[in-house]
This record gives C-alpha cells, structure tokens and sequence, in this order.
C-alpha cells in the first residue's frame, strides 16, 4: 500500500525520467562529418536505458489506469446512491419551517401565509429558502412533485 502511494506521489516524473534515459540512449556526436551514437561502444548500456525507460512509460500508464479506475468507481458510487427520504430532511425543518411548509403543501399563497403567520414578505421569504435548500430542492413545483414520490 505504501509503495502505491509513493509511486503514485512521483508519477508525474516517470515520463520526464523516461524521456532524458531515451534521449541518452540514442544521443549522437558528429565525428569526422559522420553522426554517430555517443554511447555505441556501450551496446548493453544503450539496451538497459531503452529498457528502463520503456519501463517507467509502463509504470505511468499502469498508475494511470489505476486512478481511471478508481475515479469511474468512484463516481458510479455517486450516481447510485439512494438520493435521501423526504421524510428524513423534513425532520431537519424548524418547528416555523415545518409550519410554512405545511401552508405551501396545502397550497396558500405568499400572501395566505404571511397574513395567517402575522410575518413580513422578507421573513417568510428567509423560512422558504432554508426550506428549500434544507429539502434540496429550487422551487414548490419541485416541493409538491418530492411529496409525491
């Protein structure tokens, strides 16, 4: 677990490293106007660079692969969860919330409300937003259409 952890820590530099170990394996010089490879007299080493780079190209690519993996799952456990009970985030309403809420089901007005509340415009306005934002939802249609389900 840990060794995956540090991997995926320095796997931004695995390309790079593999880059610079390729570009050395096949580095050239121009000697006598023929352009020759810095290290042919080393084939094993030119080998073992193209071998090690190639390694840390797959290396990245697995870790990628990897943290797809993880993500996609992550993401379609998202989507499954059960989206909660109304019953249960009307349980997060105040007693004045509840009350209001009531009178929006039953299908009062604005005005309904606020006479038979004794409250001003600004104040129920407050009740419904936390309402609605507490309920997750953006409007009475959304409201009356949540009762339903």
């Amino acid at each position: 677990m840990k060794t995956k952890i540090t991997l995926s820590k320095y796997q931004k530099y695995f390309l790079g490293i593999a880059l610079v170990l390729s570009s050395l394996a096949v580095s050239i010089r121009s000697g006598e106007g023929k352009p020759q490879l810095i290290f042919q007299n080393y084939p094993i080493l030119i080998f073992s660079l193209v071998v090690v780079s190639s390694f840390l190209v797959v290396l990245y690519l697995q870790i990628n692969k990897k943290k797809l993996t993880n993500l996609s799952l992550e993401i379609k456990e998202l989507t499954e969860a059960k989206p909660e009970d109304s019953s249960n985030l009307l349980l997060e309403l105040t007693e004045r919330q509840r009350e209001i809420y009531d009178l929006i089901i039953s299908g009062k007005t604005n005005k309904e409300i606020m006479s038979e509340l004794f409250i001003e415009q600004s104040t129920l306005k407050s009740h419904i937003n936390q309402i609605y934002k507490k309920l997750k939802i953006q409007n009475r249609k959304e409201l009356k259409s949540k009762l339903n389900n």
